[in-house]
């Protein structure tokens, strides 16, 4: 999948100017290498930050952006459905037995009725 300009610059994709304006200034504060408390590996993070910006402040770069990304997504989904049938195939040619979880549980049902099976016992034993 291509890059989302969006989500580097964590604005919406109908955005404004002056919110991706905004989102720049205030990521590329705090990505500058000159900046105290700034880490080595923060330089190649400052990089997507201008590029995305670059990329988007630019109409026709948007616009080009926009489709790819659309494009990106839609053959995403669609390699998303295939795996889904093939997985659906594999599924019924091989039943899965019942899991686990359904499993549990039936040893309370035993210890209450023995339980009840040793007080009637016992009563009778007491009683009778």
């Amino acid at each position: 999948m291509q890059r989302d300009y969006y989500q580097i610059l964590g604005v919406t994709q109908n955005a404004s100017p002056h919110a991706i304006r905004a989102a720049f200034v205030r990521l590329s504060k705090r990505y500058h290498p000159d900046m105290p408390g700034s880490e080595s590996g923060l330089q190649s993070r400052l990089h997507d930050v201008q590029q995305a910006y670059h990329c988007l402040s630019d109409t026709n770069a948007r616009a080009l952006h926009d489709r790819m990304l659309d494009e990106s997504r839609r053959l995403h989904m669609a390699q998303q459905r295939a795996v889904q049938r093939r997985l659906w195939r594999y599924d019924r040619r091989h039943p899965h037995p019942t899991p686990r979880v359904y499993r549990r549980g039936r040893w309370r049902v035993g210890l209450i009725v023995a339980a009840l099976l040793g007080l009637i016992v016992l009563a009778a034993v007491q009683f009778g």
